[in-house]
């Protein structure tokens, strides 16, 4: 590393917690006297910056939160710590933030999206926070972690080159993104919009359309230390562009897993997230064969009703995803109860109907598979990137132009 000096995050920013505002059910949508509501879902992987909230929150409500301004950084404050966000508007936050202000000038905000957000500070901000049940970043954790600090100059330098790797990065997961549109407008073009359907197919419950002998149901309560070796689970964050992130999978004790039988996913069957990302999914791959599950992660495993492309397309379509999000209880901690899913509506249409999808499907996600390939390539080149620039060894991003 270079000559640069190490400070801690607490010399840099000026680091706080949101709250709880009373009332919270006193949201306003009109253009009225009123602060932004700055919830996790104003948040998106497509941008650095938060512009704008769906809510807004009356001033009486305001009591006992946090206000944040614009070139403030927010940072989640839960099992998804570790994705930093820019604000561009003014707002209050909730307990499931954390705030760096940085009133000191220190820092140029582009290099440190980029260092908050890399995996240098996330292990060690996991480490910091590990053996907690839920793990949250309490704020004297956050502000005694250290972090190279280049000169200002340095950090734009930095910046520029990381922002134009980004970028490709990006790039590659639109392209990704643009054949889930395609699968999708197949899956309408052959059975319309499931809110309206046309045809007299029936429609069940989701409990009646899983395998026999299985129900829809949560993982691992706690799942304890990473146990080397172990039984891979699959929490919410990992499911990632309706795939499973596979890199970064933690592992449990055997004898602890095997207590959650009921929650042994195999391959074929749809994992949902049910807390934070409620509603995101993915299939297990083969490679994942007998991996298991946390609270925050529901198995789905098709049944004889349904072709499991069929279902998982009908799960991702945006009324059903619509259906879901009305069932979705509290706004800091969202979830979905079991009860609640269990009870989704399933419009089943025939079957060789669902087998036709879903060879039309394969033959999409042969080209998607390969993307993806190249896509974790570029995501494994990014985190180098990262790493070489916060030794002072970063030149530039040809490699990732190559891909």
């Amino acid at each position: 590393m270079k000559d640069w000096p190490l400070v801690s995050l607490g010399d840099i920013f000026e680091i706080a917690r949101g709250g709880s505002p009373r009332p919270i059910d006193k949201f306003i949508t009109e253009d009225i006297d009123g602060i932004n509501w700055i919830m996790i879902s104003d948040a998106s992987d497509r941008s650095k910056y938060i512009t704008k909230t769906k809510k807004r929150i009356l001033q009486s409500g305001v009591k006992n939160s946090r206000m944040v301004y614009p070139g403030d950084f927010l940072l989640t404050n839960s099992m998804s710590f570790g994705k930093p966000y820019i604000m561009q508007t003014t707002g209050c936050i909730h307990d499931g933030w954390l705030v760096f202000s940085n009133k000191k000038k220190l820092a140029d905000p582009d290099y440190f999206y980029h260092l908050l957000g890399s995996s240098l500070i996330y292990s060690e901000f996991e480490r910091r926070a590990a053996g907690a049940t839920v793990k949250n970043l309490n704020i004297d954790l956050v502000r005694s972690v250290e972090i190279p600090l280049p000169p200002l100059a340095e950090q734009k330098r930095i910046a520029a080159i990381l922002d134009q790797a980004d970028a490709l990065r990006k790039a590659r997961r639109r392209a990704i993104e643009r054949l889930n549109d395609l699968s999708q407008s197949i899956f309408y073009e052959m059975f319309g919009d499931p809110s309206h359907a046309k045809e007299s197919w029936p429609i069940l419950e989701l409990k009646d359309v899983v395998k026999t002998r299985t129900i829809v149901t949560y993982g691992i309560v706690q799942a304890g230390e990473e146990f080397p070796g172990g039984v891979p689970y699959i929490r919410t964050g990992d499911i990632v562009n309706g795939e499973i992130r596979q890199l970064g999978l933690r592992h449990t004790d055997p004898e602890l897993a095997a207590k959650f039988e009921r929650s042994r996913v195999e391959a074929g069957d749809i994992v949902m997230s049910i807390r934070a990302t409620v509603g995101t999914t993915a299939f297990i791959p083969e490679n994942l064969n007998g991996a298991n599950l946390t609270q925050g992660t529901a198995r789905v495993a098709p049944g004889e009703k349904t072709n499991g492309t069929y279902l998982l397309y009908y799960l991702r379509s945006p009324s059903t995803q619509g259906w879901i999000e009305r069932q979705v209880k509290g706004a800091t901690f969202r979830e979905i109860t079991l009860s609640r899913l269990r009870e989704l509506p399933v419009l089943v249409p025939p079957m060789k109907l669902q087998q036709s999808f879903g060879k039309k499907i394969s033959l999409i996600e042969n080209i998607k598979k390969n993307a993806l390939a190249n896509s974790d390539k570029m995501e494994n080149l990014f985190s180098s990137l990262q790493q070489r620039a916060f030794r002072g060894e970063l030149s530039g991003v040809r490699e990732m132009a190559q891909l």
